[in-house]
């Protein structure tokens, strides 16, 4: 712990130093730091997480750059309760002080076509978008039956991997990509890319986005996954495959404020994986009061062979200044036949500077 506050401090200053310099226009960078206290309010259980991301985008030659992210991890205390995705996206079992997620370069060519090879990360490629990111849920984060049933690149982890990405009209967007089967935090194991013993992950979708009168455009979205991951012995691959879908869609405005409807689902083609399926609805208000809030709430199902389990989640996210915001949320979980509540308060701290 202390080591994480020193490097965390240290960060700062660099900031509050660099914020007063002029940044050339060919490097971006960003830093997020997220302090998070825990509490199950029926088993008393307790936690502190502490999450910190430093990540670059420098400019190298004509439509290339480079692209880079690194996390540092700290909690004590534990999981505050025993489902399977948990209720904090940044909550990670083991205490690390650098974790490498993505390291990769990028080129575009012309204003429709990108490719981006190297390190990379699930998330960041397909499941970042403005409602779901509200949320502090990790189901929310990334699809279950990906992170459950796949050793693939999503938080914390990395993977070497190919990205695409294709505009062909406006609005449209379709992407590809190709990661190794079994995903890693460690530096020695991060950069290899062997389909013969790691196995192989794909995935893809379509998105078309529809501008609104608000802040925030219509979003549809369609996609598949398929791994070839190794099995238990590592003497043959398993082949799974699943669909995914996604819609964010504005229904009204109140002022200034924007109602969006959240709906999300994935399923597996096989019955026998750990997670066969899951499906979520939820409802956002973005700029409350004078813009400074957003607030949701989101019902979670996630589907297994031995048994389901819920999760509903209301949050609140507040800006306090334009780098510094407070974000409580409570969880209402069924999980194994029981049921319990535990809430959380978030911290965030947050800069940057645009390529």
């Amino acid at each position: 712990m202390y080591r994480f506050l020193c490097g965390l401090a240290a960060c700062l200053c660099v900031i509050g130093v660099r914020a007063q310099t002029p940044v050339s226009s060919r490097v971006g960078w960003n830093l997020t730091a997220m302090t998070e206290g825990e509490w199950n309010m029926t088993s008393g259980n307790t936690s502190w997480v502490n999450y910190l991301e430093v990540g670059v985008d420098v400019g190298l030659w004509k439509g290339a750059s480079f692209e880079g992210m690194a996390i540092a991890t700290w909690q004590t205390g534990g999981a505050v309760d025993d489902d399977n995705l948990g209720l904090s996206n940044i909550y990670t079992d083991e205490n690390r002080p650098f974790r490498l997620m993505q390291a990769s370069l990028r080129q575009s060519f012309g204003e429709c076509f990108f490719v981006s090879i190297g390190l990379r990360n699930v998330d960041a490629d397909y499941f970042i978008t403005p409602a779901t990111g509200l949320f502090t849920g990790a189901a929310d984060a990334d699809y279950p039956i990906l992170s459950l049933n796949y050793p693939l690149a999503t938080f914390p982890l990395g993977a070497m991997g190919v990205h695409l990405e294709y505009l062909p009209v406006s609005r449209l967007t379709l992407k590809a990509s190709v990661y190794n089967g079994v995903a890693s935090d460690d530096f020695d194991r991060q950069f290899r890319f062997c389909p013969s013993g790691d196995g192989i992950f794909t995935m893809g979708s379509i998105s078309y986005e529809i501008p609104s009168k608000g802040e925030q455009a219509a979003n549809y979205t369609i996609g598949y996954v398929y791994g070839k991951t190794p099995s238990e012995d590592r003497s043959v691959h398993e082949r799974e495959t699943g669909f995914w879908a996604l819609l964010e869609q504005p229904l009204l405005m109140v002022g200034k404020s924007q109602l969006v409807l959240l709906g999300q689902g994935a399923a597996m083609t096989r019955r026998y994986v750990p997670c066969n399926g899951y499906w979520g609805g939820g409802l956002v208000m973005n700029r409350i009061a004078r813009n400074d809030m957003t607030a949701g709430i989101v019902f979670n199902r996630l589907l297994f062979s031995g048994g389901d389990e819920t999760d509903i989640e209301c949050t609140l996210h507040c800006h306090l200044t334009p780098w510094l915001s407070v974000q409580p949320a409570l969880h209402i979980i069924h999980h194994n036949k029981h049921n319990f509540v535990a809430g959380l308060l978030r911290v965030s701290l947050e800069f940057g500077n645009n390529r």
